[in-house]
């Protein structure tokens, strides 16, 4: 199917949820429309597809965008649609019943005074440090698989949620270990190869391979959901990717989740620290196996001139400047002879 297609889809399903639903948030969008089966042939819409139907809209005037408080005095932006006649009351009692939940979701996301981390963040990792000690097959770097701030003695750039070392079988034979970066990134939104998250850990991991060239070193990024052009960027470079296909949130008040998880379409919002299973099942029966091959082609890209270069500025690029710098660096791939696709 083409773009243009896709879009069109995108652009009716829009119209129907807000024929429904009468006002949405962003994000609850992109849950219907990406997460949920498209009714008509079970197939979703890429929340890029959405971003861009979304934009369509707005500029044809068919949908409009308004803000409004919440009780705490946030504003919040919900999408309506622009022709309001005889559901006035109906669309604003339902964009400030999208913008009390959001607001409430947001809360649990974001730092506060009590929380200075949010809850959204913290459990997330904690979850993948419960699949990590569940799994059995990572050394850790820390006790119980904290926060590492130095590896194979070097400062990192910055500290990585977790770190261990693996040893690959071949033939029932222990292999070189594996040194191992994972960071996770616990967010609504889909981590896509231009997401500022990805060279968070991209970049820590290129200064560590740099300082030790013949050190086999393999970056894992978790997070809730990616699009199949980041597996494709991971797998040509040289790094992991694992969907968690759940949201960890901690310890609130379940009635408010389930609110929160059913009337804004966040379905995979669970309450509790995990154990993520996805994440113990990919290290205890995936990553053995494949660490030797993905550490040798991170060790190429993190030792290539211009894709290191490239990583290393994306970290600090500005979202204005991603989309010059993306086309540099898949140049760089391609020049280093990668198939692209991402």
């Amino acid at each position: 199917m083409e773009e243009h297609e896709y879009v069109e889809r995108a652009k009716k399903r829009i119209l129907e949820v807000l024929d429904t639903e009468k006002a949405v948030v962003v994000l609850e969008l992109e849950a219907r429309l990406s997460e949920a089966g498209y009714a008509d042939s079970g197939l979703n819409i890429n929340p890029h597809h959405v971003t861009s139907a979304l934009r369509d809209l707005t500029r044809a005037g068919d949908v409009l965008r308004a803000s409004g408080p919440t009780r705490g005095g946030a504003e919040i932006d919900t999408i309506q649609p622009a022709n309001q006649r005889g559901r006035t009351t109906a669309i604003a009692q339902a964009a400030a019943r999208k913008r009390l939940l959001y607001a409430r979701y947001r809360g649990w996301a974001q730092s506060s005074v009590r929380n200075p981390s949010g809850l959204v963040g913290p459990a997330g990792e904690e979850a993948v440090r419960a699949a990590l000690r569940a799994s059995g097959a990572l050394q850790p770097a820390h006790p119980e698989f904290g926060p590492v701030s130095s590896l194979l003695g070097i400062t990192l750039t910055g500290p990585v949620d977790s770190a261990g070392f693996l040893v690959p079988f071949s033939q029932y034979l222990p292999g070189q270990p594996v040194t191992v970066l994972v960071e996770v990134k616990n967010l609504r939104g889909w981590i896509y190869p231009n997401s500022a998250e990805l060279y968070q850990l991209l970049s820590k991991a290129t200064a560590l391979q740099q300082a030790h060239p013949d050190q086999p070193i393999m970056p894992v990024l978790v997070c809730r959901k990616a699009h199949e052009t980041t597996y494709w960027m991971a797998h040509q470079l040289g790094f992991v990717v694992i969907a968690m296909d759940t949201q960890f949130v901690g310890t609130v008040d379940e009635d408010a989740l389930n609110q929160v998880r059913t009337e804004l379409h966040f379905q995979d919002l669970r309450h509790g620290h995990g154990p993520s299973l996805r994440v113990r099942d990919r290290f205890r029966d995936t990553l053995p196996g494949i660490c030797t091959r993905v550490a040798s082609q991170w060790c190429e890209t993190a030792l290539h001139p211009d894709l290191s270069s490239w990583i290393s500025y994306l970290k600090e690029a500005r979202r204005h400047e991603r989309n010059m710098a993306m086309v540099e660096l898949r140049a760089a791939a391609t020049a280093a002879g990668h198939r692209g696709g991402w």
